[in-house]
Parts: structure tokens; C-alpha cells; sequence
């Protein structure tokens, strides 16, 4: 039985949309979930300057029946960006160009390996939506 196929098709298109959507605007690598430690060393070449995107779980959309919301967790890595704000706005528009709602933001900072130093870092919080049972 098949089932949900155009809402499966449109989860992948989305998570394409915002792979190539990004690495294109910003010109830097977009990982889903994770990146692993041969791609730090060898794509990255050691340089903290990537996005990890995660999806999270669905709920129904209270205005509208057979669509559901997902949040969507991106978490970008700036290592030598000076100008952090405006690359949240450049995040922020291209996300919102492909589908995406944005919610919040948040900026902080993360430990570089065991070193004594660290690395910007920018928390986005984003849901989108699909329809369901069609």
C-alpha cells in the first residue's frame, strides 16, 4: 500500500531546497544531523565553518486540517566571520524563499576540540509545513 507519497516527496524536496539553498548562498557545507570526523578533517580540512540541520517531530497544525508542522534545527559554525547578523539575515531569507517559517535565533559560542578556544555559533529555529493522508 502506498501511502503519503507526494508529502514524502515534499520532506525530500524541502531538505534538498535548504541543502542547495544554503551552500550556494553562503558557500559553505550544510551536513544533515551530524558531521562525521573524516568529514571534519578531510572536507572541512579542520575549520569550524559548516551547518548541521535536524529535523524534529510533527504536531497538526491548528488552523488547517491534514497539514502538519515540523521543527527544524539549524546550527551554523562561523569560524573568522566577523559579521554574524547579517548572516542571520542571509539565513533567514533564503530559508524562508524555499518553504521555511522562521521562528527564533539565538547566537553563542562552542569549544573548538579540546583547545583553548572557541567558535561562533548561531541556533535556528524554523518549522515548515505539509499535507498528510493524501
Amino acid at each position: 500500500m502506498v501511502v503519503n507519497e507526494s508529502s514524502k516527496a515534499r520532506l525530500e524536496k524541502l531538505n534538498n531546497a535548504l541543502i542547495n539553498s544554503l551552500e550556494s548562498t553562503l558557500g559553505i557545507k550544510v551536513y544533515q544531523d551530524s558531521v562525521s570526523e573524516d568529514e571534519f578533517k578531510v572536507e572541512l580540512e579542520g575549520v569550524y565553518h559548516y551547518i548541521i540541520f535536524e529535523t524534529g517531530g510533527m504536531r497538526r497544525a491548528d488552523d488547517k486540517k491534514f497539514t502538519l508542522l515540523q521543527d527544524v534545527l539549524i546550527r551554523f559554525y562561523a569560524e573568522n566571520v566577523d559579521d554574524l547578523d547579517s548572516t542571520q539575515l542571509d539565513v533567514i531569507t533564503t530559508l524562508e524563499s524555499c518553504g521555511y517559517q522562521f521562528v527564533s535565533s539565538d547566537k553563542g559560542y562552542i569549544q573548538k576540540g579540546q583547545e583553548d578556544a572557541y567558535v561562533d555559533s548561531i541556533e535556528f529555529n524554523f518549522t515548515r509545513s505539509l499535507k498528510y493522508g493524501i
